[in-house]
């Protein structure tokens, strides 16, 4: 179990750098663009959406631009909100823990995750579906992502800053129990290969799901 701490102090390293390096990685993503149109299309006029782990905000952004304009990011890394702040000053942005999230019980008509569940384990995972599903409204939709696979990797260096974090691969079958141990229907669930020159070069998952 990786702590929260850890997550943060990474983050609140990098946040500038990448910002730097991530803003417009969408634009070569074309299975992702596709997704998150879709998203936005469906639930532009449900109420507010929830971007966890948002990071910079670019996902966040992308909805907005999408229609989804009733939307906050969140992010644990106050590093992080407060680049996406600067970057993106028309948009919300606020601190925010997936395993203990500062929201009441029902508040968010729908969330995405891209990748937010990458550095916590399966124990924690489960703990942080828990978390959403509390959050969301019934009838919600929850749409993440996550690097498919098995092993665990450990940085010690991100953008050429010293840092100390493992990212996990996961198993989509193991995600999807977690999803409906944690009362989630299963919409979708997609793998696709990556895109070269464009991400870390891992298979990919996505994962569209309803709260029941």
């Amino acid at each position: 179990m990786q702590p929260q701490e850890k997550i943060i102090t990474c983050y609140n390293a990098t946040a500038e750098s990448y910002a730097a390096t991530r803003l417009d990685e969408l634009s070569k993503k074309h299975f992702d663009r596709l997704i998150l149109n879709e998203f936005a299309r469906l639930h532009k006029n449900a109420g507010t959406c929830a971007d966890f782990g948002c990071g910079p905000g670019q996902t966040t952004k992308f909805l907005f631009d999408a229609g989804l304009e009733d939307i906050v990011g969140i992010d644990i890394s106050p590093g992080m909100v407060n680049v996406a702040r600067g970057i993106f000053p028309y948009l919300r942005f606020e601190t925010g823990d997936l395993l203990g999230l500062p929201y009441p019980a029902d508040h968010f008509a729908s969330a995405v995750a891209f990748y937010a569940i990458v550095h916590f384990d399966y124990d924690q995972i489960a703990e942080a579906f828990r978390e959403v599903n509390r959050v969301l409204k019934k009838g919600a939709h929850f749409l993440f992502s996550f690097h498919v696979g098995e092993e665990t990797v450990h940085f010690d260096k991100a953008n050429d800053i010293d840092v100390d974090i493992d990212l996990h691969f996961l198993q989509t079958d193991r995600i999807l129990n977690l999803l409906r141990d944690s009362h989630f229907r299963i919409i979708d669930a997609v793998e696709r290969l990556p895109y070269p020159d464009a991400e870390y070069a891992t298979r990919r998952a996505y994962v569209w799901a309803e709260k029941i």
